[in-house]
């Protein structure tokens, strides 16, 4: 869902758990690993880490100039960011700004994050998992991805896994198979379900 490029090379670094909504984040979290893809996860990102992840290095003298003076002029003409600051790259404060914060990690909350992803791993290895031996490459069939809908189609040997969803006040795209994860209802903004016929 996000990685240490998409993170840190936006102006303040922001995570996804703070640029979206609750629902919203819920779905996507249930895609990642319920799709039969690697599920890459961003450093904290399992417990619901809100601290930044800035943009940080250290090169020395000129070199150390060049990238401060380029994270300014690649904002500058970013029109929702007139007027703010970009955090300096060199800056020590930056770097321990964009570490992780291992209260977060134990709060209740996070504990809620780990819980909700050890489930959704658990699912993944007792349904999807036994299938991805018989998976050739290139096997996604990408239906629908417009308008706030997505319905995507595996082929995994003789079985297909599906996954539709939906986010805002678009309709859920029609699905076949045993539903095997929900997350969302018809109230909530955002909305995933998996399908899976195997043989």
């Amino acid at each position: 869902l996000q990685n240490h490029d998409q993170t840190g090379t936006r102006a303040l670094g922001e995570r996804l758990i703070t640029l979206t909504d609750a629902e919203t984040l819920a779905v996507l979290t249930s895609i990642l690993p319920l799709s039969p893809h690697i599920p890459l996860l961003f450093m904290g990102e399992e417990y619901g880490e809100t601290r930044p992840f800035l943009f940080f290095a250290h090169f020395g003298d000129e070199l150390d100039d060049a990238v401060r003076e380029g994270r300014r002029a690649e904002f500058a003409g970013f029109s929702d960011f007139t007027g703010k600051e970009v955090p300096d790259p060199i800056a020590e404060e930056t770097f321990r700004a964009s570490r992780l914060d291992p209260a977060r990690r134990d709060s209740a909350e996070g504990r809620a994050h780990q819980a909700q992803l050890a489930e959704l791993l658990k699912l993944r290895h007792r349904r999807i998992v036994p299938l991805l031996a018989s998976a050739n490459g290139h096997t996604g069939d990408c239906l629908e991805a417009a308008d706030g809908r997505l319905a995507v189609d595996w082929r995994l040997g003789n079985a297909r896994l599906s996954l539709r969803a939906r986010f805002g006040e678009a309709m859920l795209p029609n699905g076949v198979g045993e539903e095997i994860h929900r997350t969302g209802d018809l109230a909530a903004r955002a909305e995933a379900v998996h399908y899976l016929v195997d043989g």
